[in-house]
C-alpha cells in the first residue's frame, strides 16, 4: 500500500466523518417508516428501484416497510429471468429528462403481471410530462399504469447546484408527509397521474447537467483529480461499472448512466463533472441512506 493510499474500512470512516456537518455520513434510522402502525399488507408488493444518492431508495423502503419486497433495478439486470407477477408492482426512480437509461433497459428486458401498478418519481425542481412518459413506456409493455406521483427532494445534479444548499433546504417533514401520502393512496389503489408545471413540456434549452438520459463516456463525463486514494468507493458505487482501481487511483472508462452516484460518494471530493461543479467541496446523500445500502443496490463488482 501506498504512502497516499488508506485502507477501503478507513476510507469509509473517513467519508463518515468529513460530511458529518452536512448530515451525510452513517445510518440513520428510517422512523417515519419503520414506525408507522397501519395494519401490514395483505397483498405481495414488488417495489422495483434505481438510486444514485439514496432518495429513491429510502422512497423505496417506505414503500416496502410493510411486507413489501425491494428489488435493485441495477441487481436485477444481472438476472436472465425477469418475469415478475404481483398483486402490486412499482417503480421508484430519479426523474430526469427522460426516464433513466438503466431503467429503459430493465423495463424493455422485464415483464409484468399484477393487478395495480404504480410509479414514484424523486425529482428536485419540477415534474413535467414525467407521468405520461411512464404510461407511455408501460403501454408499450402492455401493462396499464394506475398511479404515477412525485416526491420533491434535494437535487443531485453537481453541475447546477449547490449540495449544500440543497441539504440545507431539505425539509424531512414535508418529504416524510408526502411519502406517507403516497404510501396511503397505493394501498388503497388510488388510480392517478400526477399533473406537471409548464403545460408538461420540457424547455429546449437544457442547462448544462440536465440532459442526462443518453450515455456519454464516463472519462468525458468525469475527471479524477490528485485528491484520489484509490479507496473503490465509486466503483462499488457505479450502477454501470465504469470505475477500476489502477495503481492506487480511481480510473473512469464505458459508458455512464450520468447519474453521480461517483462523484456524490467520493470521501476525498476527488470526482467532479468536468462540465463545472457549483460547489467542489460538498456533496449529497439521503440521510437516511447508508453508503453500503447504497452499494449492495448499485454494485457491479462482488461485495
Amino acid at each position: 500500500m501506498s504512502k497516499h493510499q488508506i485502507s477501503r474500512r478507513s476510507a469509509l470512516k473517513l467519508f463518515g466523518a468529513a460530511t458529518a456537518t452536512l448530515a451525510m455520513g452513517g445510518i440513520v434510522p428510517i422512523t417515519s417508516c419503520s414506525s408507522r402502525k397501519e395494519q401490514k399488507l395483505s397483498k405481495k408488493r414488488l417495489v422495483f428501484f434505481f438510486s444514485a444518492t439514496g432518495n429513491s431508495l429510502y422512497v423505496a423502503k417506505c414503500l416496502a416497510a410493510d411486507g413489501g419486497t425491494m428489488l435493485s433495478i441495477p441487481q436485477m439486470l444481472k438476472e436472465k429471468d425477469l418475469n415478475f407477477e404481483a398483486d402490486e408492482i412499482g417503480l421508484v426512480y430519479p426523474k430526469y429528462r427522460e426516464i433513466p437509461e438503466i431503467v429503459k433497459e430493465f423495463l424493455t428486458r422485464a415483464t409484468f403481471k399484477c393487478e395495480y401498478f404504480f410509479g414514484v418519481l424523486t425529482y428536485g425542481r419540477h415534474l413535467r410530462n414525467d407521468a405520461q412518459t411512464l404510461v407511455d413506456a408501460m403501454k408499450e409493455r402492455k401493462v396499464k399504469v394506475d398511479y404515477v406521483n412525485g416526491v420533491k427532494m434535494a437535487d443531485n445534479r453537481l453541475q447546477r447546484f449547490d449540495m449544500a444548499q440543497e441539504l440545507k433546504e431539505n425539509d424531512p417533514d414535508k418529504i416524510d408527509a408526502a411519502i406517507a401520502a403516497i404510501v396511503k393512496d397505493v394501498e388503497a389503489h388510488k388510480q392517478y397521474l400526477v399533473e406537471g408545471e409548464e403545460g408538461g413540456h420540457h424547455h429546449a434549452g437544457a442547462h448544462p447537467g440536465e440532459a442526462r438520459h443518453h450515455f456519454v463516456k464516463a472519462d468525458e463525463m468525469f475527471e479524477v483529480t490528485d485528491a484520489c486514494i484509490g479507496c473503490g468507493i465509486c466503483e462499488y458505487v457505479c450502477p454501470r461499472g465504469c470505475y477500476s482501481i489502477e495503481y492506487d487511483h480511481a480510473k473512469a472508462g464505458g459508458m455512464c448512466e450520468q447519474c453521480l452516484a461517483c462523484a456524490q460518494a467520493c470521501p476525498q471530493l476527488a470526482i467532479a463533472p468536468t462540465e463545472g461543479d457549483a460547489n467542489p467541496k460538498a456533496r449529497y446523500r439521503n440521510p437516511n441512506v447508508s453508503l453500503r445500502e447504497l452499494e449492495r443496490a448499485n454494485s457491479q463488482k462482488p461485495l
